[in-house]
């Protein structure tokens, strides 16, 4: 961005009347390169909040994943809450062919267990200490197979989650 930046009209007139490197450098350059990057860095900021967790269901024996297995959260244990709501909801969501699922925010924020939600409908994790961990309880099942039960941690500085489970 700053290379650009070097090569604008605004540089050169300000090195033509004389301005030192310091000076075009820190006063006009910057400034101007600053605005891309805050705007990436600001659009990307209700990522990093959010949560979300990865789901890979696999055999543990042959190390095959497992393909049209169900995911469904549970419940979600909420520190600032200081409660474990229930999800009301049977939604199940299966695997892909690489064995995973994704349970985004929104999902999350869906399933109704508690999580706060921002402006765009997507369940948050905050920055202050009553509001920066939950516990979520995720059901695996398949047909022919006894459900296993998942607990798998969110915090604010770890929003996002990879679980392996091991399903036999």
């Amino acid at each position: 961005v700053m290379v650009e930046e070097t090569r604008k009209d605004y540089i050169r007139t300000a090195r033509a009347k004389g301005a030192s490197t310091r000076r075009v450098m820190f006063i006009h350059m910057l400034k101007n390169a600053m605005i891309p990057i805050i705007t990436r860095i600001m659009i990307s900021l209700p990522f990093v909040v959010t949560g979300s967790i990865l789901v890979e269901v696999y055999d543990p024996t042959t190390n095959f994943v497992w393909e049209n297995v169900s995911v469904r959260v549970v419940e979600a244990d909420q520190e600032w809450a200081r409660c474990t709501c229930a999800s009301p909801y049977e939604d199940w969501y299966l695997t892909d062919a690489s064995g995973q699922v994704l349970i985004d925010e929104y999902l999350l924020a869906d399933a109704e267990v508690g999580f706060q939600r921002d402006g765009a409908g997507r369940a948050v994790l905050g920055p202050r200490g009553d509001e920066d961990q939950a516990t979520v309880l995720l059901q695996i099942d398949a047909v022919g197979f006894t459900p296993v039960f998942v607990e798998v941690p969110l915090r604010w500085d770890v929003p996002d989650v990879f679980v392996e489970v091991p399903f036999q």
